[in-house]
């Protein structure tokens, strides 16, 4: 009987743990799209109130992400993956030049300035990220 359990127990670990890696991939491209988006609307904001709303959304997506991340980096299958360390290096680059550079350049009224860094080395690493979530089954997401 404890054969059984033992078995049964393997096969719904192996078919559950695709799905649980998966949702966190998809999870994961959600609040990195949706920090990008509230970060470009930022950008091209000049009123302060609603810089600090699109600020407070910024913060919610990071949380969201990295909570997804932290998923993925835990998972035994996916803890030592080339490509899931390659995302945590590209994120955390990504968010200290967003918190370094682009918002105080916003806040400091400089809207080009964050505008360029943005559409810069900014978007060359969103293309990393994606390129990543798409290399670990985030096209798979609905």
């Amino acid at each position: 009987m404890n054969m059984k359990l033992l078995v049964m127990s393997c096969m719904i670990a192996c078919l559950v743990t695709p799905m649980v890696q998966a949702a966190s991939i998809c999870n994961a491209k959600i609040a990195l799209a949706d920090a990008r988006l509230n970060l470009m609307m930022m950008v091209m904001s000049t009123e302060n109130t609603e810089q600090n709303v699109l600020k407070k959304q910024i913060v919610h997506a990071t949380i969201a992400l990295e909570k997804e991340l932290n998923h993925l980096l835990n998972d035994q299958d996916k803890t030592n993956d080339v490509h899931v360390m390659i995302f945590k290096k590209t994120w955390t680059e990504f968010k200290q030049t967003r918190e370094t550079g682009i918002i105080p350049a916003i806040y400091a009224g400089n809207n080009e300035k964050a505008f360029q860094i943005a559409t810069g080395i900014q978007a060359k690493r969103m293309k990393i990220m994606n390129s990543v979530i798409k290399t670990l089954q985030g096209d798979d997401c609905n």
